[in-house]
Parts: C-alpha cells; sequence; structure tokens
C-alpha cells in the first residue's frame, strides 16, 4: 500500500518499513546508517532508543504483570551481561533494560524468547502490555476466576497482537479482578470488571462491566462506563472491536488527537458502544441482544483494596503474598537474583511486578512469611510503606527519556531521604500516592497520584530557567475517579520542603484520624492547598 500524503510522516512509516526487524541484521549495521524512521519503528519489537545515542531500552511483555521465577531469572542474567546489571519495573506491570548495545538487541530478545518471554508489541502504535491488579488469581476479593484467562485470551489472540498493528496511538486494556480500583480501570483505554447477576436458578451468571476511553499523557481523560453486562463468551470479541473501532476512527493526521480517550470523549459513551456493535454485527457475531448498554457513562469504582499491607492474605486460606518495595523501580543483579530464589523456595515460583513498581512473592505458607521478611531486610530491601511516602512512583526522568523536562531520580531521592526513615511522620499521614513524572506524557501517572509532579523547566526572574515540577493534588481512580488539579510548581531541590507543607496542612486540619489526604482534597477548596503550598499564614 503505497504511502498517502496527506499522512503524518509516522502513518507512512508504519505503510513503509515492516514492524518485525531482524536485531540480528540490525547489529552489523553502523550506527549512523540506521535512519530516524527505523528507529522510531524499533518500538514494535519493543526497542525505544535512548538519549544517549548508541545505547538502546528494551521492554518485555509480561501479561497481567506475572513472569516466572525461571524467566525473571534470565532476564537477570541478560541484565548483568548486557544491561549494566540493572532491571526496571515499569507502571504497566513488565520489565525493562538500558544501557543496552546496538549490537546487543538481538541477545536479549532471543534469551527471552527461549524462556517464553516475548518482546512484540512492548512499545508502539499497538496494544501494549496488559494489565491487572498485583492480587489477580489470589486476592479474597476476587469475583469468579476468569480474569487471568481473559489477559491471556487477549495476550495471545491474533487480531489484537498480530493484526491490530497500524493503530492511531498506543492501546492500553486493563482486566480487574473485582470491582475494586487496584486495576487503574478508569486510566485505560479497555477497563474490564467482573460482575455476577443473579439466575432463575439461583447459580449465577459471570460476566463482565466495560469501560471504555480512559488515558493520561498530557490530555487526561478517566474512562465511561460504556456497557454494564457482557457475557463472558462475547468479551474477547468485544475488546477485538474495539480495537477496530480504534483502528477505523482515530485521528491519524495529529498524534495528539489520536487516541481512543478522544473519540470516547467526543461521541460519548453510548455511541462509541453502537459503532462497537455495528462491527461485531458485521463480523456476524451472535447473541449481542445479551448487551446491556451502561445505564450511565459515570463509573462506579469502589476504593482499592491495596492499602499498605506488607502481607496479604491469600484465597485458599493458607497462603499469603509478601510484598517488597523497589526503590524508583530499578533492581541490581544481586537483588533480583535474590527475590527469583525467593520466589522458589518460600512461594509457588511466581513472580508478580505492580503497577506501582514493586515486587510480590505469592503463595508463601504463613509461617514462613515472617523468615522470608528478614530475608528481604537483610538484602537492603523494605516491605512496610507501601501506599505511603516512601512508596513513590517515578518515571526515569533526564537520564535516559528523551522526552523528560525534569529530573525525576534527584526529585525521588531528595523525597527518599527527607521520609523514607521518618517513620511517625508517613504513618501519621497514612494513605498517599505520590507519583513523579517527567515531563507530560505522564508515564508514572501524575495525574491521578494524591501528590502529583509533572516535570517542567521554571523561569527565573534573573533569566534562564531551571529543572521543577509543576504539582497536582486529589487524583483518583476510585468511584468515578478524578484527576489531579494543579496547585502550584516549585524547583526540583524545592520539592521535599513542598511536599512537607502540604502534608502539615492536612494532619493539621483534617477531620479526623481516618480521613485520608485525598479525602481532605476533596473537602477542602483548592485555596487552601495553594497557600499551603507557598507556605502563607492560615
Amino acid at each position: 500500500m503505497p504511502a498517502q500524503p496527506q499522512l503524518t510522516q509516522v502513518e507512512k512509516d508504519k505503510l513503509e518499513i515492516s514492524p518485525d526487524f531482524d536485531f540480528r541484521e540490525i547489529a552489523k549495521r553502523p550506527f549512523a546508517e540506521l535512519t530516524p524512521n527505523e528507529l522510531g519503528m524499533f518500538k514494535w519489537c519493543g526497542v525505544y532508543h535512548q538519549l544517549q545515542s548508541t545505547f538502546f531500552m528494551i521492554r518485555l511483555v509480561a501479561p497481567g504483570g506475572l513472569m516466572t521465577s525461571r524467566q525473571f531469572q534470565r532476564a537477570t542474567e541478560l541484565a548483568e551481561t548486557y544491561a549494566q546489571g540493572v532491571l526496571c519495573i515499569t507502571t504497566r506491570q513488565t520489565l525493562q533494560f538500558h544501557w543496552v548495545r546496538q549490537q546487543d538487541i538481538y541477545k536479549i530478545i532471543e534469551g527471552m524468547a527461549e524462556v517464553g518471554v516475548t518482546t512484540k508489541n512492548g512499545c508502539g502504535d499497538v496494544t501494549r502490555n496488559l494489565v491487572s491488579c498485583s492480587q489477580l488469581g489470589v486476592c479474597p476479593h476476587e469475583v469468579g476466576d476468569y480474569a487471568r484467562a481473559f489477559i491471556l485470551a487477549m495476550a495471545n489472540d491474533p487480531e489484537i497482537r498480530d493484526l491490530q498493528r497500524n493503530l492511531p496511538r498506543k492501546h492500553k486494556i486493563s482486566v480487574a479482578g473485582c470491582p475494586r480500583a487496584c486495576a487503574q480501570t478508569l486510566m485505560n483505554c479497555q477497563g474490564w470488571v467482573p460482575v455476577e447477576r443473579p439466575t432463575p436458578d439461583g447459580k449465577g451468571e459471570f460476566g463482565w462491566q466495560f469501560h471504555a476511553g480512559g488515558g493520561l499523557g498530557a490530555r487526561p481523560y478517566l474512562a465511561k462506563r460504556v456497557f454494564d453486562w457482557v457475557p463472558q463468551e462475547l468479551a474477547l470479541p468485544v475488546a477485538q472491536a474495539t480495537a477496530e473501532a480504534f483502528h477505523r476512527h482515530g485521528d491519524r493526521r495529529n498524534r495528539a488527537f489520536a487516541r481512543l480517550k478522544i473519540i470516547v470523549d467526543r461521541i460519548g459513551a453510548p455511541a462509541f458502544g453502537d459503532i462497537v456493535l455495528g462491527i461485531l454485527r458485521e463480523r456476524g457475531v451472535t447473541g449481542l441482544e445479551q448487551i446491556v448498554p451502561a445505564e450511565s457513562p459515570v463509573p462506579q469504582i469502589q476504593p482499592a483494596y491495596l492499602d499498605g499491607q506488607t502481607v496479604l492474605p491469600e484465597n485458599d486460606g493458607t497462603t499469603v503474598s509478601v510484598r517488597i518495595i523497589i526503590p524508583r523501580s530499578e533492581m541490581q543483579t544481586a537483588q533480583s537474583k535474590a527475590i527469583a530464589g525467593w520466589a522458589d523456595t518460600y512461594g509457588n515460583g511466581d513472580v508478580m511486578f505492580t503497577n506501582r513498581q514493586n515486587v510480590e512473592i505469592r503463595a508463601v505458607a504463613r509461617d514462613d512469611a515472617e523468615s522470608l521478611l528478614g530475608e528481604i531486610r537483610e538484602a537492603g530491601l523494605h516491605s512496610e510503606g507501601h501506599e505511603r511516602l516512601p512508596d513513590a512512583v517515578a518515571c526515569v526522568g533526564t537520564t535516559v527519556c528523551r522526552m523528560a523536562a525534569a529530573d525525576t531520580t534527584a526529585a525521588y531521592r531528595l523525597i527518599l531521604e527527607e521520609f523514607a526513615e521518618d517513620r511517625a511522620f508517613w504513618e501519621q499521614v497514612g494513605t498517599l500516592k505520590l507519583n513523579l513524572t517527567g515531563c507530560p506524557n505522564n508515564c508514572a501517572h501524575a495525574w491521578i497520584g494524591d501528590i502529583g509532579l509533572r516535570g517542567k523547566r521554571i523561569r527565573q526572574p534573573e533569566g534562564g530557567n531551571v529543572d521543577g515540577f509543576d504539582i497536582f493534588v486529589g487524583g483518583k481512580l476510585s468511584e468515578a475517579g478524578k484527576i489531579g488539579v494543579w496547585v502550584g510548581h516549585v524547583p526540583t531541590p524545592e520539592v521535599p520542603d513542598a511536599i512537607r507543607r502540604l502534608l502539615e496542612h492536612y494532619l493539621a486540619n483534617r477531620t479526623d484520624h481516618a480521613e485520608t489526604f485525598g479525602q481532605f482534597c476533596e473537602r477542602v477548596p483548592v485555596e487552601s492547598m495553594i497557600d499551603a503550598l507557598n507556605g502563607a499564614e492560615e
């Protein structure tokens, strides 16, 4: 198919350049001979060109965030050899290698393929790694036991995985295990929530509530309810039809407006549902009369179950999951090897990566949990402080990213130095999701944090500019969700003081100890938060 001149260059590249590269062949070519167009299309193989000209990032695909210890161990070995001994956990529950040389890309891709892990569709205008709650499959609150199978069905679906590789922009899918917010339903293009309804025989029936149109980036949108009931057998066809609807109706001339969230917001959830149903009819799918359009487009997601627990009881009544905080998402070789070993020694060999860039070891006998926690502490890692100040989410920032405007690494370290060891303070504050992102693309989800920091350059009165952050408060993904509200900006060195001022304002004025910071932000005028940030007298 010839390139169409009215399309953007990226759209032309997608028509002219095959997304399936032979990286053994790429390894033989001088870097100067690789065109910018080719480098851009490497993303379809999970390969990003780093800020440093001859280095690359490689992203794996781990549907639902789950890997076996053997797969994780292989990633650790490859990182030790080809990526400076560091693995990073992403907010989409998978792993990244950084500082990979051009000549070594194929070695990582082929090495992971040997243990059943691909990089295909790790990046690019495709359906990205499917995400869920980190407790998927073991949570006592889980509705039915279909969510993991649904994730794998979509991840391995020939249409979603292989045919839909020329979408207008990236496409993101979340599958929850229950109606709670742990799976971040509202910030994904597709958000699936399991539901049960009664049947005449009293046995009950399992199905799905379908949301669409969520997405953050520079223009944040929260998903809307599209269908209140999708039978289990129609869930995959609806997911396929949604990707096709995006393929047909997404903007291919302005990438800033090319996301599914723009379509759903522009035409509304009912009209988008009609498009999906129309595509299903075209395809001859039967049983569509069973699908129930949403009574209201307003979501009703329950608050998250994950809230500070170190050890989580599993649904078999005898085992637990043990949670480990990974500072700034980076695992050194010794830590990664230890985690893989713990998964085998104490658990069932599964390693779960979370959407807050941490790790969970599953199927640990209750009596063994304390021994495992002792080994975690001996390894220099922490298990306490989840969903609290020590558990901040951060992107890679200006260290390796071409898009970043601020050094999230520096800001993250300043925050840890200020708060991580001040347990009395962060326990007093309680629930707090702190997210730092280096640019408006919002890879670290500043929009939906209790406190969100978004990188920027701040102009100085004497001229020039400095590294800093816009600060937002009150974002959430429960109920109908809420995008954080801007309260000010500060240079990077002032970030810890700014956070402390906001939190001290909260502690001094909350109604009682049960009122969380997020609830406080909903109750008080935003002007009071702005005054607190600026140090104004109350």
